[in-house]
């Protein structure tokens, strides 16, 4: 077995362990996944729309921020407890790290489940949506669309597991429950997921502010794909955007991965 077969075996090897890990607690993960969004949509999607306090058309608005913002989400919960309790609690890193190849073999393995589960988030959501918010969604996207709506969802995918990989290298087990009200709060309600980037004209500090925040790249993207009829931030930069987030958050989230490895 030559050297490039034995880091695909090892990949897979790791994969699989990791499915099966999430598997076992399937029933977690899905009310993991499905509690904020469906808090969410059934308040502000389906509450607020009905009692006329939000306008008819808000839906169609929140269900694009809605699929970014379950896919991020997912994904950075996927890829960032499980590595952070690997190195600090369980230990298992160790076994990983002595296989006979390269130590990003065992980083990028944790980056594709959290992929999957991104994926899976994204799915989850979907039913949720539907049932609440379906007879008020407006989505007038060509079918001739339909691979940039998959390339976008792939790289939100990515961009969730690269930025797991980077929180996972730098919060503790004993942190985790601080990582939702002290990070992923704000990247939520800073993501453009109840609003469009240029419904902030009247705050262009805000503006600003949310630039900072990949999941308004990864929001307003979705949206010039699913909802052409809504105004946003062209395609081609929000994609750029994101190429660009993946590839700073890499470079940062591999430093640290191969300083806690060594470290180790």
């Amino acid at each position: 077995m030559n050297e490039r077969e034995l880091a695909r075996t090892a990949f897979w090897a790791m994969v699989k362990r990791d499915l099966l890990v999430q598997w076992r607690d399937k029933g977690e993960f899905v009310f993991r996944v499905a509690m904020l969004p469906f808090i969410l949509i059934l308040v502000y999607g389906f509450m607020l729309p009905a009692v006329g306090i939000l306008p008819e058309e808000f839906p169609t608005h929140m269900f694009c921020g809605m699929i970014g913002m379950s896919m991020l989400i997912t994904g950075i919960h996927g890829t960032a407890v499980p590595l952070s309790m690997d190195f600090h609690n369980l230990r298992e890193i160790e076994d990983r790290l002595l296989a006979p190849v390269s130590t990003r073999t065992v980083a990028y393995s944790k980056m594709f489940v959290g992929v999957l589960e991104s994926f899976i988030g994204g799915l989850i959501v979907l039913p949720i949506s539907l049932l609440f918010m379906g007879s008020k969604i407006s989505i007038q996207m060509p079918a001739a669309s339909l691979p940039l709506l998959l390339l976008v969802l792939l790289l939100t995918a990515v961009t969730s597991a690269v930025l797991g990989l980077l929180v996972g290298t730098v919060v503790k087990p004993s942190q985790i429950a601080a990582m939702f009200p002290g990070f992923l709060m704000p990247v939520v309600f800073l993501g453009s997921i109840f609003y469009t980037w240029h419904q902030l004209a009247p705050l262009p500090v805000m503006q600003v502010i949310t630039l900072l925040d990949p999941l308004t790249w990864i929001n307003e993207a979705v949206r010039a794909v699913m909802t052409p009829q809504i105004e946003s931030l062209p395609l081609a930069l929000t994609v750029a955007g994101i190429i660009v987030w993946i590839l700073a958050m890499e470079g940062v989230a591999m430093r640290r991965f191969d300083r806690m490895v060594y470290n180790h």
